[in-house]
């Protein structure tokens, strides 16, 4: 059975570090909708010392250390750790820009449409806003040289396809649809907020840091 080919694209995928959900893996997300998929799934990555885990909010699937026993699976999640939380500042003013543009009280949910051209509109109508996207893209990953804002949204938006926060829909480039990755987002927010102040050498201790 495991010459099943989603099952190997699964595994290929979430142990390459992919955070997979209807949205930009929908036939992987699919595969893994049924129980006897899940089990196949874990029991190939124990093997390997991984295991299947979802998000809180139950939306998306990865993979995450079983057991931190080895100097090497240690070292690996500390630098999965330090990479995920490289770009949180810039992500954090990234959604903080939206919620203002779309007068929301929530951040961006998985499967919520991102219209390119209305953000610029509502953007270059507010010189306040216009000030807060070209704070944000003097940060990684959404740094440029460009200073209009049309050049300024699209590199944002570009980024935030390139890892995997969004994915384009139908053919015009500039209709966007958010991912789950936005809820593994928030469940790492959460932990940071919850363990302020962790010792570094000490974040791989807790099984919610197990990134991969």
């Amino acid at each position: 059975m495991q010459n099943n080919p989603l099952f190997e694209q699964t595994v290929t995928a979430l142990l390459g570090g992919k955070i997979i959900c209807e949205y930009n893996y929908s036939d992987l997300y699919n595969y893994l909708s049924l129980p006897n998929h899940q089990q196949k799934v874990a029991d190939f990555l124990q093997q390997m010392n991984r295991t299947l885990r979802q998000t809180s909010s139950h939306d998306a699937w990865l993979c995450a250390y079983n057991e931190l026993n080895t100097p090497d699976a240690q070292a690996a999640v500390r630098q999965q750790f330090r990479d995920a939380t490289m770009h949180f500042e810039a992500l954090v003013q990234f959604l903080r820009l939206h919620m203002m543009v779309e007068a929301s009280q929530r951040p961006i949910a998985p499967g919520e449409e991102v219209r390119e051209g209305q953000l610029l509109e509502r953007i270059s109508s507010a010189p306040s806003l216009e000030a807060k996207l070209r704070s944000l893209t003097t940060k990684q990953p959404f740094k440029t040289t460009r200073t209009d804002s049309a050049g300024q949204i699209r590199m944002v938006m570009t980024r935030l396809v390139e890892d995997g926060y969004l994915k384009q829909v139908g053919t015009s480039g500039s209709v966007y649809q958010a991912t789950a990755k936005w809820s593994w987002l928030y469940d790492l927010m959460t932990f940071i907020k919850t363990h302020e102040g962790i010792r570094d050498d000490s974040d791989e201790e807790d099984p919610q840091m197990r990134l991969a």
